[in-house]
């Protein structure tokens, strides 16, 4: 009989098939809210694949008495109670670096776009504007100043992209990285509201969790100013949603990218209507790690981690409490 495996995210077509044609899957993509514990062999999972947003409580883990393994699927694993997992015998792991690449490139795409106004141009000419009307000077993303909240591997990954349109860098990160700073001659700040004030495009690119919870507030959109922009490719966490529509009403910034929000896939009812009706907001649904080589990458770390867990072998990126 195939193992039985529990997916509570949804799942890219080749993750799906790869896992139906090896595993028994049990695909809950709304989350454990939608559990019926009396489906047969949900019980008998083995491993279960959710996200950091997700997570997997302890609750949970004690409805499963043959659960080896928990995955989260990307690097952030925030929502996983990783000390209560290793009481119950419990592996969990994750995906450091199989998506980082995609998503550093579609946060400098947001930078790009947000800077040279790609998208209300396109929609104002669409909209018969006069072309005449339409060409006054924008902000640039070359030789801009660039604050980056996290340097781990997508923070880096900005910083070299950054630096190839010569702008300068600066970071904030619990510890300082004297290595980093030397490499991208990145000046460290010692906290958020600095960082944005050094800042003309201001990334976040750090995990999510208590720690990092509105590290985005109104004092770093005020610091950030009416020339700066902030993107969020991290966790939706990261950034308070209500200060950055105060933001925004205000004129406090000039625009900002989002691939995450603090309550998602629903947000509240009206959110996504406010946010998408600013010509200097792009937001995207959580999907800057899809590009068809991380969701392949993607798809071979998890089938291992799952192969090596039922063969008595310890999974790589194992997460130690």
């Amino acid at each position: 009989m195939p193992h039985n495996v529990l997916a509570l995210i949804g799942l890219t077509d080749p993750m799906r098939t790869a896992l139906q044609s090896r595993f028994r899957l049990h695909l809950h993509e709304h989350g454990p809210d939608t559990l019926d514990w009396a489906e047969p062999g949900l019980s008998d999972t083995v491993a279960v694949l959710t996200n950091g947003t997700v997570g997997y409580a302890p609750a949970l883990m004690d409805r499963m008495p043959r659960l080896k393994l928990i995955l989260a699927i990307g690097a952030g694993y925030e929502n996983i109670d990783v000390a209560a997992a290793a009481q119950r015998g419990i592996t969990v792991t994750h995906g450091p670096g199989t998506n980082s690449v995609s998503v550093a490139e579609h946060a400098v795409g947001f930078a790009l776009s947000l800077a040279r106004g790609y998208a209300p141009l396109h929609h104002a000419l669409r909209a018969g504007t006069p072309w005449s009307d339409l060409r006054a000077s924008r902000p640039a993303f070359s030789g801009s100043r660039v604050g980056i909240l996290g340097m781990g591997q997508i923070g880096q990954l900005v910083a070299e992209r950054a630096k190839a349109f010569g702008a300068s860098i600066a970071y904030h990160s619990p510890r300082r990285k004297p290595d980093l700073e030397t490499a991208f001659q990145a000046a460290y700040h010692p906290d958020v509201t600095s960082l944005a004030a050094a800042s003309d495009f201001l990334f976040a690119c750090c995990p999510g969790g208590p720690a990092t919870r509105h590290l985005l507030s109104r004092p770093a959109f005020d610091a950030l100013g009416p020339q700066g922009f902030v993107i969020n490719v991290a966790r939706g966490s990261v950034l308070k949603t209500a200060d950055l529509l105060d933001a925004l009403r205000s004129g406090a910034i000039a625009g900002a990218g989002l691939d995450v929000l603090e309550e998602e896939p629903s947000p509240p009812p009206g959110l996504l209507a406010e946010l998408t009706s600013y010509p200097n907001v792009l937001v995207t649904p959580h999907m800057s790690g899809r590009s068809p080589a991380s969701v392949l990458a993607q798809r071979d770390v998890v089938v291992q981690a799952i192969d090596d867990i039922v063969a008595g072998r310890v999974p790589a990126h194992r997460i130690i409490a």
